[in-house]
């Protein structure tokens, strides 16, 4: 399984400067992209909010926000969501086994353990931060 988070999908459905990388993946793996909800709604108030950065317009942020949701419809994103009672212990591993000797953010490490419970082998990120936790816990990380 590949699970996203929501940096590739901010890319993929919006126009930044990974937008075509992201693109190029996509078409080339050929996968259905597993996200979780809290990944959809990252990447939802993301794109939502691209304008403020004068990134689009406004009408652009919501026709990115719903090119993600069409392809949720359409199969080409599946959304499913880790079990609670794992989630918040693997998290908490992942927080005191490696923020002892690096900063991570606490959705990069709810990511990575969410990768981890659902069985994801490989991550599409391309949040720097989130691809070095992912590696040193063993997923391999795309783009």
């Amino acid at each position: 399984m590949t699970i996203t988070d929501a940096s590739f999908l901010v890319s993929f459905f919006g126009n930044d400067e990974c937008t075509t990388k992201a693109s190029r993946w996509w078409i080339k793996a050929d996968v259905i992209l597993t996200a979780s909800r809290l990944v959809i709604f990252e990447a939802e108030n993301s794109m939502r909010t691209l304008h403020l950065e004068g990134k689009c317009t406004v009408d652009e942020c919501l026709w990115a926000v719903g090119k993600m949701k069409r392809a949720i419809g359409e199969g080409l994103i599946e959304v499913r969501d880790p079990m609670t009672k794992r989630l918040y212990p693997s998290a908490t591993r992942l927080s005191k086994y490696h923020s002892e000797s690096k900063r991570f953010g606490a959705m990069d490490i709810l990511h990575v353990a969410a990768a981890l419970d659902l069985g994801a082998r490989q991550l599409v990120t391309f949040d720097a931060r989130q691809r070095e936790l992912a590696e040193a816990e063993g997923l391999m990380v795309a783009p």
